[in-house]
């Protein structure tokens, strides 16, 4: 194609005014513009007589316009010798086009070969130009047309991920046409027919589709469709959030993302969940984030990050559960029933209500703890987070124990362990109704402190032995589900 546009750029060059070096003696065209007539179905020779033609090529035209003009073909001077654009070279070969040195013989005369011819030599710009008629020819019919009726008309169509598609495009004419579909950047046919269908559409599908019709005579036309697919995937970074009774805070996040970009809004049981002085929502890229503050345990429960765009939707669940605060021991007093049994009491903070308490005692500086499970409530001892709950355990005057209380909420969701253990002295007499007065130090102590002015001592927080016996509870504590579930 270029070796064409290039040859032809020199052909156009010969056909404007001469140079003065031409006019000195250089190539001329002596032959003089005529009109020929010839009748159909003969030949006809059309001249061009040149003198000092040199080295130079000499080239023929058809058309009436140097814009309009169709190389025909360059003849070689030099070599003796011709060639023709690719689409004259059946004429060539069946002999329909000829030379006879510098002119050029038409055989076999039509209707198409009537039109204006041009010969002109290469750099010399010198050209003559001949018009001729065709006697008696048929006129020539034109070429049949194609058209397509495409729909969507304007080529564009957006569905929703999974969701059909189809695309229309109908060849009309006098002569059938096929109609092929090709997907851009793919090679090879995707499919032959007027229509185009795609019964489940994923993301994959978005492109640029062509629809092309050819019926082998016309002139092929085709037409561009765009399909978008549009899509919405969310993900639960986690798919369950335990908010602690000792911070009364949850945050949920979900990961987003679709064509075109997902809005996101988000559902809890009770409905949208409106921004307010609680419920806080912000995103970072494409990680979108619920943040609840003050909770209540009306927050528990399923919340649903709901993504959406125009055409498809995506949703992903996250559960919200509750686990206890760490237990406040209030403190240890005589039990009603006396011998020497002792009522420990406790609370703690729940967004849920508790299921059961594990309690561990521990005597004096002995490595063996008994412990036991109490029943937990379902309502709250003030009405909304706060619960409490006490146990009796038979206790030897004159020792030392230490106390771990754990709470454990519905589905079994632990509370992190007491800060330090509970330590309570048992004195050897009992005073009034809570009190009671001890009569000799605690041998294990080296405090000089007047034992007689307290009920409950704190162990020293350096002291690692307190912690022992909390190490051998914590292997029993690991299995509390387990344990739940025989206790049920």
């Amino acid at each position: 194609m270029f070796s064409t546009f290039f040859i032809l750029c020199i052909g156009l060059l010969a056909v404007t005014r001469p140079s003065e070096s031409q006019k000195r003696g250089g190539p001329r065209v002596v032959t003089q513009p005529g009109h020929f007539e010839a009748d159909a179905g003969t030949s006809i020779t059309l001249p061009c007589d040149i003198r000092n033609v040199g080295r130079r090529s000499v080239f023929w035209f058809k058309g009436d316009a140097p814009d309009g003009r169709e190389l025909l073909m360059q003849m070689k001077s030099v070599k003796g010798t011709f060639t023709v654009p690719r689409q004259y070279e059946e004429s060539i070969a069946s002999g329909k086009l000829g030379t006879d040195g510098s002119n050029l013989i038409i055989n076999n005369l039509d209707a198409s070969d009537q039109d204006t011819y041009t010969c002109s030599i290469a750099w010399a710009r010198q050209a003559v130009t001949h018009t001729l008629t065709v006697l008696g020819a048929a006129p020539l019919e034109p070429a049949p047309q194609l058209y397509l009726t495409t729909v969507p008309s304007d080529g564009k169509l957006s569905v929703g991920e999974g969701l059909p598609a189809s695309l229309s495009c109908v060849a009309s004419g006098s002569i059938p046409a096929t109609v092929t579909w090709y997907k851009e950047g793919n090679p090879g046919v995707i499919t032959v027919g007027n229509v185009f269908n795609l019964f489940e559409t994923s993301r994959e599908d978005t492109g640029r589709y062509l629809c092309l019709a050819d019926n082998g005579v016309s002139e092929p036309v085709s037409f561009y469709f765009d399909l978008g697919v549009e899509y919405v995937e969310v993900q639960a970074t986690t798919t369950e959030v335990v908010a602690s009774g000792e911070d009364m805070m949850a945050q949920l996040s979900c990961y987003a993302s679709g064509f075109p970009v997902p809005q996101i809004a988000w559902y809890s049981a009770s409905g949208p969940v409106a921004e307010d002085d609680r419920h806080h929502t912000f995103s970072q890229d494409d990680t979108h984030f619920l943040q609840i503050t003050q909770m209540t345990s009306a927050d528990l429960g399923e919340y649903q990050c709901y993504g959406y765009n125009e055409k498809s939707r995506g949703h992903a669940t996250i559960s919200v559960s509750a686990a206890p605060g760490p237990v406040t021991v209030l403190g240890v007093t005589p039990s009603p029933s006396g011998n020497n049994r002792y009522t420990v009491s406790w609370e703690v903070n729940s967004l849920a209500p508790v299921n059961f308490y594990y309690v561990a005692l521990k005597e004096g500086n002995s490595d063996s703890t008994s412990s036991s499970s109490v029943a937990g409530s379902s309502v709250p001892y003030d009405g909304r987070t706060l619960y409490r709950a006490s146990t009796e355990f038979d206790m030897t005057p004159g020792e030392t124990y230490e106390i771990m209380i754990k709470a454990v909420a519905e589905e079994y969701q632990p509370g992190p362990d007491q800060r330090e253990p509970y330590v309570f002295y048992v004195p050897y007499g009992q005073s009034s109704s809570y009190g009671y007065t001890e009569t000799r130090p605690r041998p294990q102590y080296t405090d000089t402190r007047d034992r007689t002015e307290s009920t409950t001592l704190e162990q020293p927080t350096d002291d690692e032995d307190a912690w022992k016996w909390w190490k051998v509870a914590m292997t029993v504590m690991s299995n509390l589900p387990r344990v739940a579930r025989v206790m049920q």
